[in-house]
């Protein structure tokens, strides 16, 4: 299975650095970011679903926390993953009703993360038992009249959760179960999976790296995919 990577390291980090200034530029803040436009050029060419999160550090206990300040995202493109990963910047950091706007001094202390999703395509119940990679595949479920999106961040969320439970890793056919229990998903009308590539910033306005969920140390996938880096 080849992996889902429509940027490569030097497009993602422009794209990071590209919305960090367009939330800078909204705070009346000029940032001299030397961003190549040629990567630009490539990302706007790109009609793909794109989320945004905006977490701020949290320091307790000598640990550094990630704490979400606002997020907002769609898996059917707009108009182009530029325009749409701009959109959803600025809705997270200024829109997001369950926050207030962000101020300069929060930005200084808050990092980045984009989840890019390919064209969903149709699956059913088999297909996420034996074919899903837990991190790397989202999902678009539509059960009882409501839509559900849920992104590979939230698959590590349940099987962190779940872990703590039960004292084992979460398979395929516990996400099933984790889907039913904790979300109230036990038979959805239809489901639509998408792959996603994930990137987000070490630190704020610092290094911008992939996150590799799927292999996180909660997760059991059964069908495993390439670690590959370019």
């Amino acid at each position: 299975m080849q992996l889902f990577r429509p940027l490569n390291e030097k497009e993602y980090s422009s794209l990071v650095k590209y919305l960090r200034a367009k939330i800078l530029e909204r705070l009346s803040v000029k940032a001299e970011y030397n961003i190549d436009p040629t990567h630009l050029v490539k990302i706007a060419e790109l009609k793909l679903g794109v989320f945004v999160s905006i977490e701020k550090l949290m320091y307790s206990d000598g640990m550094i926390k990630r704490v979400l300040r606002g997020s907002m995202g769609t898996i059917r493109p707009m108009k182009n993953l530029l325009e749409d990963s701009v959109t959803a910047a600025l809705y997270a950091a200024f829109y997001d009703p369950r926050f207030s706007p962000i101020s300069v001094a929060e930005v200084k202390n808050c990092v980045l993360e984009i989840t890019i999703a390919s064209p969903p395509i149709d699956v059913d119940g088999d297909w996420v038992r034996n074919s899903m990679v837990l991190g790397y595949h989202g999902l678009y479920i539509v059960d009882s009249g409501k839509a559900t999106i849920i992104l590979p961040q939230k698959v590590v969320e349940l099987a962190e959760g779940y872990h703590q439970r039960t004292g084992k890793l979460l398979n395929n056919e516990g996400f099933i179960n984790e889907l039913c229990e904790r979300l109230k998903i036990c038979e959805p009308m239809s489901i639509r999976a998408f792959e996603t590539q994930i990137i987000y910033e070490l630190r704020p306005d610092g290094d911008v790296v992939e996150r590799k969920l799927y292999l996180n140390r909660f997760l059991e996938n059964g069908v495993k995919l390439p670690v590959a880096n370019r």
